[in-house]
């Protein structure tokens, strides 16, 4: 087992492990460094522990967990065949001896995480299923209905994959919506800079902005389609994409092969302030085939920042008022949507925008989200079930 450690040195035996697959800079990997940073008094009387599957990692996140009191654990799934990686991973779990092994996610996380956590004799494991359709492997999905079974409690944090997961036979009583937060400090548009100078935007442009890992559910290449797919006049002035993945190549060629794209297409990279990109936009697309409940819109939300969202999941209800929501895959209606929103008056985007500020601050502030999130775990810590 390679470790790695951030913070100060202290006790190995902790109270919660998180599993990670790795500190990319995702969904998942994001909030939970947020709810963590949030309420500083409860690392002081809850040990944490981050345990990742890679060693890789977004250097932002990482300086970000470096300040907090918490330990971070790497157990290669690369390194190691397996069984190897797995007898690691129970090895690892041993030696923190946690209360809760809480993984994130469908995949190696959910599987190994949570059997190893089993065979190490850990009381109890959570799941914060974070998809609305996620790929396991065979093995993967042979072992779900077993390990379901053994989960102490699953954190989804939208209704459509608390759905599934009773459907898939976890315990209705054992589902516990866990929605998302954002740090209303961090994300203010009072504060951020914008960065159309640097993009080369005047005020007057209309800017539109993806956010998100290029990976094919998330579907990059729809938003292209959608923008193509308009009259020239009626095509955003600039459209900005942040992230990267397995679709950055052919994205890139994409964009090189046509003339308008060219001009008017900026693929950016993972952009560590977010906040800023965000001020920089008239709207946010995001044109995914599956979600759980996206981070992308809820910050776009806190930024004053309108969306143009497929209907998957609970993204409808989380719009609302501050965007619109077309068919997954239907890059002519996404581009209809676009088109519409940048045509309106620079007072109905505000007004939309602030609708979707207003709510967050109400439902979806950080503090209120990091209340839900401890709350789900105090009983269980504290040794009262």
């Amino acid at each position: 087992m390679s470790t790695a450690r951030l913070g100060p040195e202290r006790d190995p035996r902790v109270d919660v492990v998180f599993l990670l697959g790795s500190l990319t800079m995702g969904g998942a990997e994001a909030q939970l460094t947020s709810l963590l940073e949030t309420d500083p008094q409860r690392l002081r009387r809850t040990r944490v522990a981050i345990v990742t599957l890679s060693s890789h990692r977004q250097p932002a996140l990482a300086e970000r967990l470096a300040a907090l009191p918490i330990s971070l654990y790497v157990v290669d799934r690369e390194a190691s065949a397996f069984p190897a990686f797995l007898l690691d991973l129970v090895r690892c779990f041993r030696r923190l001896r946690p209360r809760i092994v809480h993984a994130f996610l469908v995949g190696s996380t959910s599987t190994w995480g949570r059997l190893a956590a089993k065979l190490a004799g850990v009381p109890h494991v959570f799941l914060s299923d974070l998809s609305l359709d996620p790929a396991p492997s065979r093995v993967q999905r042979l072992l779900d209905p077993l390990l379901h079974r053994v989960t102490s409690r699953f954190l989804p944090n939208a209704r459509a994959i608390a759905a599934r997961l009773e459907r898939e036979g976890a315990r209705p009583d054992r589902i516990h919506l866990v929605r998302n937060g954002v740090d209303l400090e961090r994300f203010d548009p009072g504060r951020a800079t914008s960065p159309r100078g640097a993009w080369g935007a005047p005020d007057t442009a209309k800017v539109v902005g993806f956010l998100g890992m290029f990976r094919r559910e998330k579907r990059p290449d729809l938003l292209l389609d959608a923008l193509q797919a308009l009259p020239s006049d009626r095509r955003p002035d600039l459209v900005v994409m942040a992230g990267d993945g397995e679709l950055m190549g052919p994205l890139r060629a994409r964009v090189e092969s046509d003339a308008w794209l060219r001009d008017h297409c900026r693929l950016l990279g993972v952009v560590d302030d977010v906040p800023s990109f965000l001020a920089g936009l008239d709207l946010l697309a995001l044109p995914s085939d599956t979600e759980g409940l996206p981070n992308a819109v809820l910050e776009a939300h806190a930024m004053g920042v309108p969306v143009v969202a497929t209907d998957v999941s609970d993204v409808r209800e989380l719009v609302g008022a501050g965007g619109r929501v077309v068919q997954p895959g239907d890059a002519l209606a996404l581009g209809q949507a676009i088109a519409s929103l940048c045509e309106l008056p620079a007072e109905e985007l505000r007004r939309m925008g602030a609708a979707g500020r207003n709510r967050l601050e109400a439902e979806f502030a950080m503090p209120v989200a990091a209340a839900r999130f401890w709350a789900a775990h105090d009983d269980l810590l504290e040794g009262k079930t």
